[in-house]
């Protein structure tokens, strides 16, 4: 559905070979294959004589007996069979670990709409199942929409919400646009190629081949959407023959499990919900990636794991409380509070930068009611964890200085205009206040 796919979903598309002849079922097929055309299962004295090639097709065959879309095996389809079983089978372990989650939602809405089922594998091809997968020409969610085609089907953006990620709904204009391709098409495969290419793209291509079959259309096709169709059938397979290949399920870190909701009573950021409710971050994102930023507003209708959302309620007045504490600097969970002495040459924007803080936030802490600071001012700053740039001596400049018997950090910032002792440690990346003569560290300058 749209020209570029993200970066990780089109590894396989480079090791797409030159030629452009299709393999004739001669070529795949033999005397011992088609003796086994009837049969549900390859026995392993049968394996023994038929080629990996044949066990494939024959394979393939099977699951296009079940769906109406065109599962066909050629040398194009293979190119990609082997990349998903060879250095791509770690996605393949990946989402067989998602899709309990993710694909019975799919399926259902895709049985709702009288859709094939296979369509669910769409979702791996699009965003390798990350709701919040983002492209780099700004397609969005499990079905990459693009902000447009989100909007004519239903999808709201907001500065807060992106319902483009809202695996439920995004599934479901999913399905509305695959039943409007399908209306205009009438083939499977190019709906396929619609849906990566764009309707309009593809119908220009049909009128000037004059053809509507998508493996006549394939050389006269760009490279991503004529690598859309084989990769989508590809991947069909590889998931339905992972344990065949010897390709684990890896589970995430994410409790899918026994969900509730809750209904936010005030505005909360992702890290304070992470300490409340002892939920990762990677959970809370993967249930709630409709979510935009990392702040989550009053008002918004959140899921979690139920025995999370059960101790929240239980725990309802106290954990508002802390809520109200870390908005106003009371409790730090992923910062610290340092106070920074203003240096000759200072001026917040200067400040904010070294200490990766906005100017707002440091005239906020201060309730500074200008931009104005005089030399000797104390600011109070927080800084995240381990969230100083390490360039920070680019920004303040820098001089060295060779630490003399009887140094302390206080006496050299004294020395050097009232320079804070925090700034020299940060700078030095030291962790205490030791100093060993001889050695040499350096000092911000103006």
């Amino acid at each position: 559905m749209k020209f570029f796919s993200i970066i990780f979903i089109i590894v396989p598309f480079f090791a797409v070979a030159n030629q452009d002849s299709l393999l004739s079922v001669d070529k795949v097929g033999s005397n011992s294959f088609s003796e086994l055309s009837d049969k549900s299962a390859i026995s392993e004295e049968d394996s023994i004589q038929l080629s990996r090639e044949d066990i494939i097709y024959w394979r393939l065959q099977q699951l296009d007996k079940n769906t109406p879309m065109d599962l066909v095996y050629n040398d194009k389809v293979q190119v990609f069979i082997d990349s998903y079983l060879g250095r791509n089978k770690a996605l393949i372990s990946r989402m067989k670990g998602l899709s309990p989650y993710y694909f019975p939602m799919f399926e259902r809405e895709l049985d709702l709409y009288d859709l094939p089922i296979e369509f669910k594998y769409l979702a791996i091809v699009e965003s390798a199942l990350n709701p919040k997968a983002r492209s780099h020409s700004g397609a969005s969610g499990l079905w990459q929409f693009m902000y447009l085609t989100g909007k004519q089907y239903g999808l709201e953006v907001t500065s807060y919400m992106d319902e483009r990620q809202d695996p439920l709904k995004a599934t479901r204009s999913a399905c509305e646009y695959f039943v409007s391709l399908y209306d205009t098409f009438g083939d499977w495969n190019l709906v396929l190629a619609a849906y990566n290419g764009g309707p309009g793209y593809l119908q220009r291509k049909i009128a000037s081949v004059g053809s509507s079959d998508f493996w006549e259309l394939y050389p006269h096709l760009r490279k991503e959407t004529r690598n859309y169709v084989p990769t989508f059938i590809a991947v069909n397979y590889a998931m339905q023959y992972a344990a065949e290949h010897d390709i684990p399920f890896v589970n995430p870190k994410i409790n899918f499990e026994d969900i509730d909701t809750l209904i936010l009573k005030k505005e909360v950021e992702l890290k304070v919900l992470t300490e409340l409710l002892c939920v990762n971050e990677q959970t809370i994102n993967y249930l709630n990636p409709a979510y935009k930023k990392s702040i989550f507003p009053k008002g918004a209708v959140l899921t979690f794991p139920s025995n999370a959302v059960h101790d929240f309620k239980l725990n309802e007045t106290t954990n508002y409380t802390f809520i109200d504490a870390v908005v106003n600097k009371e409790i730090l969970i992923d910062e610290e509070r340092i106070v920074y002495r203003v240096d000759k040459g200072d001026y917040l924007g200067r400040i904010a930068k070294a200490h990766n803080v906005h100017v707002f936030e440091i005239k906020e802490w201060n309730k500074l009611k200008s931009t104005k600071l005089d030399i000797g001012d104390k600011l109070i700053i927080y800084v995240k964890n381990g969230k100083l740039l390490t360039d920070e001596k680019k920004i303040l400049g820098n001089n060295e200085y060779t630490i003399q018997k009887g140094d302390t950090l206080w006496d050299i910032a004294q020395k050097h205009n009232g320079l804070s002792v925090w700034k020299i440690k940060a700078l030095n990346n030291m962790e205490n206040d030791n100093l060993k003569p001889g050695t040499t560290i350096l000092l911000p300058t103006s």
